[in-house]
C-alpha cells in the first residue's frame, strides 16, 4: 500500500449551515458518523463514484449518505482544490 501525496488529497470546508447541523446536540451520533466518514472519503476522491453531479459542469455534487439517511452536498473548487460542504439533507 503506497502513501497519498498530500497534494492528491482535497481538503473539505463546510459551510456555516454544515457546521450548525454538525453541532447540534440533537443530531444522532450514527449519523454524525457517516457524515465525517463521507468527508473523510469526499477528501480522498471527490469524484465518488455514487455521487452525482447537480449541474452540467458536475462541479455541483450530492451523495447519499448510507443506509438511505439522507444526502450531502458539495462544490468542487479545482482552482483552488477545495471541496466545500454546502449541505446536508438528512431524511
Amino acid at each position: 500500500m503506497s502513501e497519498e501525496e498530500p497534494d492528491d488529497l482535497w481538503p473539505v470546508e463546510p459551510s456555516e449551515s454544515v457546521q450548525d447541523a454538525l453541532a447540534d446536540p440533537k443530531l444522532p451520533v450514527d449519523l454524525f458518523s457517516a457524515i465525517v466518514a463521507l468527508t473523510v472519503a469526499i477528501a480522498e476522491d471527490p469524484w465518488l463514484e455514487a455521487s452525482t453531479a447537480r449541474d452540467s459542469a458536475g462541479d455541483w455534487r450530492r451523495l447519499p449518505i448510507p443506509h438511505g439517511r439522507g444526502l450531502v452536498e458539495y462544490v468542487i473548487d479545482t482552482n483552488n482544490h477545495v471541496v466545500r460542504l454546502t449541505r446536508i439533507i438528512p431524511l
